[in-house]
Order: structure tokens, then C-alpha cells, then sequence
């Protein structure tokens, strides 16, 4: 399904445009003497190399017409890339998937051919500087062509997709992934007919998907799809990046290291590999936005003067400012809302208490803001007896000794419970007790209610009490509690 088509125009002013890019952050970020670790992809190779960063193998160099006459053509693989070493948008990069059977001839993503004839004219052109980003002559490689990911290989026609994401202030703050097309003969590039999709920071799932319509005065026109252009027609919202922060921590590195202050980096996924970097872009296109359908600019301003030196702490930092697109859509179909793994919540005080002339009165105690563990393998939650008592639940003190106790049997547990219960009658805080088997031992809990807001719901949890001073979390919460709620067990920091 095609949507109807815009362009930058139609967006918010929080786009970043071609004149702002050049003058404010290109002039400014990017000088040309760190321009050129992007620029030229030999280099590129070399620099990450030293710094352990993966890049696709290199084969051969190619920097005079004199060595083209040398090549040894039945010694390539039969399957290759070749590429200029300072081209730019693609321009002069040939797949090659395979070779014909008994003869000199590769075959292209098309399925058209280049015979051994052909491949030197084009060597030759690379080396004239026909393909080179400021016309000057250039030098030619050959590359490995990578292996295409499982997960990515149905979306993409015969070529390898790459994911650019845009890094500023040493945090990512936009992520695309680029389809090849039959249209655009097997690359990813957005010009020649490949698809761009949107990726959510915080999840690495795919959202918006573009693809040029046109070109005009005015600028590139793109349509919004939600199918592949070829067979077989798949979605494309809903895609799982495979390796996602380990991609997002690449891109990091690659700016700390090439010391460019606004920077593109490309990486590709190997099926036995896993990301490597294709290449870094000292002037990364900007359609980046319509993909993910939010400015540049905006997101810029949000991480401009935030200073970190911690990779962990970066990305974090980009997953809390740019992502949940995708749990809000989730949340919209689910009525659901989205928790991770460590939420910060809220629990409330125990509202009435009893006086001492047997009646209630309201309570003077105050809510407290702690951290909880959302435990999936726990069927209930608990509450640390310590907090409980700050909270109001003061009766628990009076059968602090009863779950305090080690019981040899589960019968003289339940024997001390209604021990308790007589010489007590009346529990108000206390709703019931509960026997817990482990391996140290069988103990007894009191079981509380207690009013606890997690994201924007407050609702009323049941509540096992123990001494949890020695760990890390005051509050667990199982799962017999989380039914209004989905969980990204991906998620481990906190958003709230």
C-alpha cells in the first residue's frame, strides 16, 4: 500500500536543512582535517582497524591503470565488491553475487554480467576520478560482499541492506534502515529506488517507511509504504534489528574515534559476522527524517551540551530521549502500558490506622519512591518490612517474631499462625499469612495491601512482607500483579 507522497516542506520547523547542515554543523563540527577519516574509506578501514572496530575484509587495491593489467582474474572469489575509495551516494559500487561457470564474466544483482573487459573500463573510471566526491582521480579496491543477515535477507532484493544511523555529541539520535529494490538494482541506496525505514532508538524496531517518488525544484518527493515494493510484499513496521546496541554502541566509537562532530556511519550485518561498519559520512543525508517522521534539529537541541564519556551511559541517554514510538502504538492496540525490567514506582502509605481507642484515623505517614524489580518468574510481590513499617503498616511489628522464625515442618508453621491469630484476634493491616518453603528453611510471611502508581496506573497490590534489607530492591513485583501492563524484558534501565 502507497500513502500519499511529501516532502521536507510539509514537516515541522525542527527539520534540519540542507543550508543549516553546511553552515552550522558541517563548517563548525566536521573540519576537513577529520573530514578525511570519512572521506576516504581506505583510511576509514585503517583508522577502525587499529581501534578493533570490524569493517568488511579487503582484497585488493587498485591505484594506477598500470595495475589493472596485472590483476590475476581467475584468483578473485566469485563473489566481490568493488568500490571507489572516495565515491560518494554509492555512486561507482558494483555487487558482484557470483561468477558464470566456466568463464570470466561476475554477475551483478540485475543478473546482468560484466566480463573482464568491462570490469577494467570501469576500474578505469574510478581511477579517473569519475565517481570521487570532489571529481579529483581516485583509487580502486576490492572488498568482500557480505553475507546477508537471516532476519534481514526476505526484505531486501538481491543486495545487502545497511542501517545509518546518525550520531551527534557522541549519542545517536537517529536510526534508518536502507532496502535495496529491484528498482534500485540490489543497493541501498534512497536515490537510486531503495527503501528507507525509521527505527525507534529505544527498541531497534523498525516504524516509517519511505521511498522517492521524485525529484524536482523543490526537493525530493517521497511516498510512505507500509509493504516491500517486490515479492514477497512484507510489512515493514515491526522489524527487529538483530545486534541493535551493540550497533548503537559502534556508532560511538566511530565518532569518538573519527573526532567529526555530526556523523553517518553505516553498518552492515554478516550472517556469521555480525555488524560491521561499512562506512562513516562526514555529510549525511538528511531524509534520515521523513523516515523516522521528526526533525533533526529537535532531537539535536535535546542532547547538545549533555556530557558523557561512558558508551553504556550514552546509549542509554539516546534510548530514553528517542525511542517509544513503538510501545505507544503497542499501548494504543493493548490498552496496555509498557514496563521494563526496573521501574521506579510509587507506594502509598497505609491509609487508615487504628488508635488506641479501637477506631481508625487517617494515616500521617507519607508515600515513598523506590526502585521495583518486575519478576516474571515470581507469582506474587513483596514489600521490605522495614518500608512497610515507614508506610504505616505498624501491626506488622507485633508478628515481626512469627516470620522472623525458622519452622521444621509446614504443620508448625501453621500451628504458630493460629497461635498468633488468638492471642491477636483482629488484624487490620494484616489481611492473611502465607507458609514459604525454601531451601533454608520454612518461614512465614503476613501478607498487606498496599496502593502502588507504576507508570500512570495506581491500583491496589497484594503484598508478601520480609526483611529484604540486604538487597538491592525494597519491592518485587510478580506477575499476578502485571496484568495491566506488557513487559519489555529488554528494557534494564529506568525511564521514570
Amino acid at each position: 500500500m502507497i500513502l500519499p507522497s511529501f516532502s521536507f516542506s510539509e514537516m515541522n520547523s525542527k527539520v534540519l536543512g540542507l543550508n543549516f547542515r553546511n553552515r552550522k554543523l558541517l563548517r563548525q563540527l566536521n573540519p576537513r582535517k577529520y573530514r578525511r577519516y570519512a572521506d576516504d574509506k581506505l583510511l576509514t578501514k585503517r583508522i577502525l582497524s587499529k581501534k578493533k572496530i570490524k569493517t568488511p575484509q579487503l582484497f585488493k587495491i587498485i591505484r594506477t591503470k598500470e595495475q589493472i593489467e596485472y590483476i590475476n582474474w581467475e584468483s578473485l572469489p566469485k563473489s566481490f565488491v568493488i568500490k571507489p575509495n572516495r565515491g560518494t551516494h554509492g555512486s561507482g559500487i558494483i555487487v558482484f553475487y557470483g561468477q558464470r561457470k566456466k568463464s570470466l564474466e561476475w554477475i551483478m544483482p540485475n543478473l546482468e554480467t560484466m566480463d573482464i573487459l568491462q570490469l577494467k573500463q570501469h576500474l578505469s573510471d574510478i581511477i579517473d576520478g569519475k565517481y570521487s566526491i570532489d571529481g579529483k582521480p581516485d583509487v580502486a579496491f576490492f572488498e568482500e560482499r557480505i553475507s546477508n543477515h537471516k532476519i534481514l535477507k526476505p526484505y531486501s532484493y538481491r543486495g545487502i541492506p545497511d542501517i545509518r544511523i546518525i550520531s551527534y555529541n557522541n549519542i545517536p539520535i537517529m536510526a534508518e534502515l536502507r532496502l535495496p529494490t529491484r528498482e534500485s538494482k540490489g543497493t541501498a541506496n534512497l536515490h537510486a529506488g531503495g527503501i528507507g525505514v525509521g527505527i525507534d532508538i529505544a527498541s531497534g524496531v523498525t516504524t516509517t517507511a519511505i521511498h522517492r517518488k521524485r525529484f524536482d525544484i523543490i526537493g525530493d518527493q517521497y511516498d510512505i509504504i507500509e509493504e516491500t515494493l517486490d515479492n514477497p510484499k512484507l510489512p515493514l513496521r515491526g522489524i527487529k534489528i538483530p545486534y541493535w546496541d551493540k550497533i548503537l554502541e559502534l556508532t560511538i566509537k566511530c565518532q569518538q574515534y573519527s573526532k567529526l562532530g555530526f556523523l553517518g556511519v553505516d553498518i552492515v550485518i554478516d550472517r556469521d559476522k555480525g555488524p560491521l561498519v561499512l562506512e562513516l559520512n562526514a555529510r549525511p543525508g538528511l531524509a534520515i527524517q521523513l523516515a523516522n517522521q521528526e526533525g533533526l534539529l529537535a532531537r539535536i537541541n535535546q542532547v547538545k551540551g549533555i556530557k558523557t564519556k561512558l558508551i553504556a551511559k550514552a546509549i542509554t541517554i539516546a534510548k530514553n530521549l528517542f525511542g517509544g514510538e513503538i510501545e505507544e502504538q503497542v499501548e494504543n492496540i493493548t490498552g496496555k502500558e509498557i514496563i521494563g525490567m526496573i521501574e521506579t514506582v510509587l507506594v502509598h502509605p497505609n491509609t487508615f490506622i487504628a488508635s488506641k481507642e479501637g477506631t481508625k484515623k487517617k494515616s500521617k505517614y507519607v508515600a515513598e519512591t523506590v526502585k521495583a524489580k518486575i519478576d516474571t518468574g515470581a507469582l506474587k510481590s513483596s514489600i521490605d518490612y522495614a518500608l512497610a513499617i515507614r508506610l504505616g503498616f505498624t501491626e506488622l511489628q507485633k508478628v515481626q517474631k512469627l516470620f522472623e522464625t525458622k519452622y521444621d515442618s509446614s504443620s508448625k508453621a501453621q500451628e504458630a499462625i493460629i497461635e498468633y491469630k488468638q492471642q491477636l484476634r483482629e488484624f487490620d493491616d494484616i489481611k492473611a499469612f502465607t507458609i514459604v518453603r525454601a531451601s533454608n528453611g520454612i518461614t512465614i510471611r503476613p501478607i498487606i495491601e498496599a496502593q502502588i502508581t507504576l507508570g500512570d496506573i495506581t491500583k491496589t497490590f497484594v503484598l508478601t512482607v520480609s526483611n529484604r534489607s540486604s538487597l538491592i530492591y525494597p519491592v518485587i513485583l510478580g506477575r499476578k500483579d502485571l496484568k495491566e501492563f506488557l513487559i519489555d524484558p529488554s528494557r534494564t534501565f529506568t525511564l521514570r
